[in-house]
């Protein structure tokens, strides 16, 4: 945990009011190429509603981060650093995730296992896809105007249950930033921990599941959404019954967009302090399990998938601490550690997102490692048991490192 212990954020005071920009692109490929989601799946047949990547700009005076969401599985670590191969303002800040829908486009990773769960690699598409995102950054940035940001959250863990063991805790929570420009637009930025699988894994129609039902039915009152998957690890939505598919993401469309413009907002001061960190996880070798008692040699996880590398991606915007994860990560680990409570405790406001453009599978309680066979914590488990407390260990001492600065 040495790593950890000397991990510092970079600190940027702000030294004018908060300025904010948005952009957004299709990324619907010009020809039909496999979904990704499930097991291997067909091209798709017909476009139910547009995936995009979407970007919000936000500068203090002192630096710029990019919070850049894609309508997609996962950020693909190839187009994540295609994108910062291009990106060449080393002093901006970029902050990676995805919406998690399982009824998007493929085609994005080039290991051979992605080739067989997601068709082949579209190279020229991840190109072109770089490039555009790199344009909208640019566009985005060169609209932005003074905002206001505002904190808020919803309860809403009636509508999650556990995927693992029904009776155990969920991260339930609606959690986002209100944004106010001041030409009265307005763009917000939200997340939430329920897997986007609401559609029919057979459906062939391209779309981007609940999150962009949400945005949808959003559109109404601002000019820019996005949804950044939350910790999506071992939930599922539930609480609505007898209707299925696009009727169900359109019901939870509606009901999710009527939480968020009904929210408590918390005002943040117009002038706040930005800090950023990237902090490095250690993985020993990989630990997939074909069966319980069966794990798949580490050679060949390799030999068909990308080795194990990863990292917390960590960016606080005034008392709002964002922490990215590479992984689909545990919201019971969320709730069960206390984490809102320690956060506030501190005067933060802690949001943790899943798919920062790496990936090294699922991270779940410990305890399950050994007493479930659920494929979220064999098949989709890269790297073993003991990695809930190792990212125990690290959210809670990134959260003292925040409240140091804090209090500084």
């Amino acid at each position: 945990m040495d790593k950890v212990d000397t991990f510092q954020l970079a600190k940027y005071p702000g030294t004018k009011t908060i300025e904010v920009g948005w952009s957004q692109f299709s990324i619907v490929p010009d020809q039909p190429v496999p979904m990704a989601g499930y097991k291997p799946r067909e091209k798709y047949t017909d476009i139910h509603d547009t995936v995009y990547i979407r970007i919000m700009a936000i500068n203090n005076g002192s630096i710029t981060t990019f919070l850049i969401t894609s309508d997609l599985l996962l950020f693909p670590p190839t187009l994540k650093e295609a994108i910062l191969g291009k990106h060449h303002d080393t002093n901006d800040f970029i902050y990676f995730s995805a919406t998690h829908t399982h009824t998007s486009v493929g085609g994005w990773e080039p290991s051979l296992l992605g080739k067989i769960l997601m068709g082949d690699f579209n190279e020229v598409w991840m190109e072109e896809l770089a490039t555009k995102t790199v344009q909208h950054m640019a566009q985005a940035k060169s609209k932005m105007l003074p905002a206001e940001l505002s904190y808020w959250e919803v309860e809403a863990s009636k509508y999650v249950i556990n995927r693992i063991d029904s009776k155990e805790e969920v991260d339930g929570k609606l959690r986002g930033i209100r944004v106010v420009r001041e030409d009265s637009t307005k763009a917000m930025l939200f997340t939430f921990g329920a897997h986007p699988t609401l559609i029919w894994k057979k459906f062939t129609s391209l779309s981007g599941d609940y999150p962009n039902e949400i945005i949808k039915e959003l559109s109404k009152d601002y000019d820019h959404s996005q949804f950044m998957a939350g910790a999506v690890g071992s939930q599922r939505f539930t609480g609505i019954d007898k209707i299925f598919d696009f009727e169900l993401t359109h019901k939870i469309g509606e009901l999710f967009a009527s939480f968020i413009n009904n929210a408590a907002y918390e005002l943040l001061p117009d002038t706040l302090t930005i800090q950023t960190g990237h902090l490095q996880l250690e993985h020993g070798p990989s630990q997939l399990r074909l069966m319980k008692n069966i794990k798949l040699r580490d050679w060949v996880f390799r030999a068909v998938n990308e080795p194990l590398q990863g990292e917390v991606t960590v960016l606080k915007i005034g008392n709002v601490l964002l922490l990215g994860t590479p992984c689909d990560f545990s919201g019971e680990i969320v709730k069960s550690r206390h984490w809102d409570q320690l956060a506030e405790d501190s005067n933060i406001r802690l949001i943790i997102t899943s798919f920062n453009g790496e990936y090294t599978g699922y991270i779940t309680e410990d305890e399950h490692y050994s007493d479930k066979d659920d494929e979220e914590v064999r098949i989709l488990n890269w790297v073993g048991p003991y990695f809930g407390a190792y990212y125990t260990e690290i959210v809670e001492k990134v959260i003292d490192k925040a409240t140091e600065e804090e209090v500084q």
